[in-house]
């Protein structure tokens, strides 16, 4: 999530889903001060994202009030980096801590709360030098949840350098229900140049309605939109184009919407799902954003990005010292380079996997793991892939994988060159991961 102010789509969508409702740090006069609240899911076991501290905002306080006993996480945004995470985190102490954090400081209640029970929890970020100094660096908070329940999130701050930005990005995730429409969120007009791609496990079928009136441009079988391949439609000086019911080409779940020009009409856009599962909604738009839908690029996510920053130095390491896997020895070989597409196929499955409470490598559609990793663009000469559930830390799930011979020989093969990891919560145990390796033809 780039600077809450621009993310158009994103905000509107939490009016209506509040389990994705986050930080709105721009809101009214944007540059003066304010405050907030919003609840927030908490599951069992699992890790659930809070929302984003962006940069240009200062005097930041967050407080997370719940029944039930959390841990609260932050993490560097670009690198990754734990900063508040127990036991990983440069701050994981049970008691009140601060660090100063690239001219921040940031100061974390701890783990067994701010002494009125182990749900409160607090997190303060200011200059360290100056208290209202902006925040130089974007944060990601996340919750880690011993107790399914419901959070109260409290936050302030004394003010924003809001930049309405002619154009951005983000991302967000979105639950899809099995024959039922689901609302993915309200675009309003004067957005310019708007790209939209829907990427689910399972079969969706985007729709796109004229708020005002209800007509239906996108929608299957009454859409000015209706057919299952590429088309486009001029609508009130608006061109509008849909991949079709097909997809992307890449997979039936993958969709998109791309709308030339400016807005000129408010629009709503809802998914029907033909079965249940978890769809991640990316978007773009203003000057610049040239990329049509059915080009998913290597753009690194915010999850992404923090995966990344705790599985690939672990991999790299253990790939750096010969070790035996089961009866056969490996010697160290070099490291591998994180590649956004397989991240991609490994994230469909993990989401699979979470979402329909199954373990395997064969996915409840039949495809294997050769078969997404082509779906998601990535055109190999050799593949493995790895999958575990139950492990909470990405330095467990490491360990499971080295003490076991076939993962532990996947992970030092030196005929591949690239990997991705991904995973997801929910299941019976909880999270989900899938690790996926390649060579490109």
């Amino acid at each position: 999530m780039k600077q809450i102010s621009t993310l158009i789509l994103f905000l509107l969508l939490i009016f209506s889903n509040p389990i994705y409702a986050g930080f709105e740090f721009c809101q009214g006069s944007g540059s003066e001060g304010g405050s907030d609240t919003f609840q927030q899911q908490i599951s069992l076991n699992g890790i659930i994202e809070v929302g984003e501290l962006p940069i240009g905002i200062s005097g930041i306080e967050i407080s997370l009030t719940s029944p039930v006993d959390i841990d609260v996480q932050l993490y560097d945004k670009e690198t990754g980096e734990k900063i508040i995470h127990w036991p990983n985190g440069i701050l994981s102490s049970a008691g009140n801590k601060s660090v100063v954090y690239h001219d921040l400081l940031i100061e974390w209640s701890g783990y067994n709360g701010d002494g009125t029970g182990p749900g409160n929890e607090y997190i303060k970020i200011s200059g360290n030098n100056d208290p209202l100094a902006p925040t130089n660096r974007a944060f990601i908070m996340k919750v880690f949840g011993y107790k399914a329940g419901l959070a109260d999130v409290d936050y302030s701050w004394d003010g924003a350098n809001c930049d309405d930005s002619a154009s951005g990005n983000g991302s967000f995730k979105q639950q899809i229900v099995q024959d039922a429409i689901v609302n993915i969120g309200d675009i309003p007009t004067g957005i310019s140049d708007l790209n939209i791609k829907l990427e689910s496990p399972v079969d969706v079928d985007i729709q796109l309605y004229d708020k005002d009136n209800g007509k239906a441009i996108i929608a299957w079988p009454n859409g000015l939109l209706n057919k299952g391949t590429t088309s486009s439609i001029s609508y009130e000086g608006m061109v509008i184009e849909w991949s079709g019911y097909n997809g992307d080409g890449t997979n039936l779940g993958h969709e998109y919407i791309k709308i030339s020009g400016e807005t000129t009409k408010n629009l709503t856009m809802k998914a029907f799902g033909y079965r249940s599962g978890l769809a991640t909604v990316n978007y773009s738009w203003g000057a610049g954003n040239g990329g049509g839908g059915n080009n998913s690029g290597d753009t690194t996510s915010s999850e992404e990005a923090i995966v990344k920053g705790e599985l690939l130095s672990l991999v790299n390491a253990a790939r750096s010292q010969g070790r035996n896997c089961g009866g056969t020895f490996y010697p160290a070989t070099t490291p591998v380079t994180w590649n956004s597409k397989l991240y991609q196929a490994a994230l469909g499955h993990s989401e699979d996997m979470a979402t329909n409470n199954y373990f395997s490598h064969t996915g409840l559609n039949g495809q294997h793991a050769g078969s997404r990793i082509t779906a998601a663009g990535y055109s190999w000469s050799t593949y493995g892939e790895n999958i575990a559930a139950g492990y909470f830390s990405a330095q467990s799930v490491i360990d499971g994988w080295l003490t076991s011979s076939g993962h532990c020989k996947n992970i030092m093969n030196a005929s591949v060159t690239n990997m991705g990891v991904a995973k997801a919560t929910g299941g019976s145990y909880g999270i989900y991961w899938t690790q996926v390796f390649a060579k490109p033809q």
